[in-house]
């Protein structure tokens, strides 16, 4: 993600600013000594850890940066595809839900929402108490060690790029999850305001990098206790592309539409059969 790229070159630029503060002389065998007192490490210390809050969290918990621009983004999307679903089998829902854009305002939507925001921004703290660390961390070890301040500066570059890696890890996993969450959360409501029966059909990316046990449950049936509980474990969600869609089901969780399910595992036969990846070649 190119924000976080940009976001991160920022702080790098910051770190390099504050180390430019502090006077360095050179001394023997290419070392140099940094004449500072406790004051000033503090003062740049503190200096350099609101920059990093500001640049990460930016917009504060109502109006986070990576939430209005990408997961929340992304959890509308989900709900109006699980809207648009479910209005096309259940003339009940079709009923109840009389238009997207009347769900989106609704009370019990927004509440979702804030839920989802409120996630979001923990999460950036998080990743910007690492980054705060780890970037204090590089710059006192270097000055301790009486490094070149160059040297310094092409570490705190280096360790920008880790957080920006980090970064995208989080981008792609929470962007991700936000849409599916929505799918989940849209078809519980739907169940509990219109009893409109469903299990959530599993569709597994298939590429090259997917993995077995996420393959595996391509186009098996699920209740979203049983989806949540499965994402909440082993790593599920990192780097996970998969996506579930809503299927209508009868009273004994068998499908009202065979044909949806029977197709997505045509689809699973086919893939398999092109070999790619090493999920298509276990038994």
């Amino acid at each position: 993600m190119r924000e976080f790229d940009r976001r991160m070159r920022k702080i790098r630029d910051g770190y390099v600013a504050a180390l430019d503060r502090i006077p360095a002389q050179p001394v023997v065998n290419e070392q140099y000594t940094y004449r500072l007192d406790q004051a000033l490490l503090s003062a740049i210390f503190a200096d350099t850890n609101l920059m990093v809050d500001e640049i990460l969290q930016e917009g504060g918990e109502r109006d986070l940066w990576f939430f209005e621009s990408y997961v929340g983004v992304a959890y509308i999307r989900g709900t109006a595809q699980t809207h648009a679903n479910l209005a096309q089998q259940s003339p009940a829902y079709r009923a109840g839900r009389e238009s997207l854009d009347v769900l989106l305002r609704s009370d019990a939507y927004r509440a979702r929402m804030a839920l989802l925001r409120a996630r979001e921004f923990e999460e950036m703290k998080g990743l910007s108490g690492q980054v705060k660390a780890d970037m204090a961390r590089i710059l006192a070890e270097g000055m301790g060690r009486g490094k070149n301040p160059r040297e310094i500066a092409r570490d705190l570059t280096a360790q920008t790029g880790i957080e920006a890696r980090r970064g995208h890890r989080i981008a792609r996993t929470e962007v991700t999850t936000a849409l599916r969450r929505a799918r989940w959360d849209e078809k519980d409501a739907a169940e509990a305001d219109y009893g409109v029966q469903s299990k959530l059909m599993h569709m597994s990316a298939l590429s090259p990098s997917t993995r077995a046990t996420h393959a595996d449950r391509h186009a098996r049936l699920y209740t979203s206790d049983e989806v949540r509980e499965w994402y909440s474990r082993d790593g599920n969600p990192i780097n996970c592309k998969c996506s579930q869609v809503e299927v209508l089901v009868d009273d004994e969780g068998n499908p009202v539409v065979p044909a949806i399910v029977e197709r997505a595992r045509r689809n699973y036969q086919v893939m398999k059969a092109k070999g790619r990846g090493p999920w298509a070649k276990e038994d």
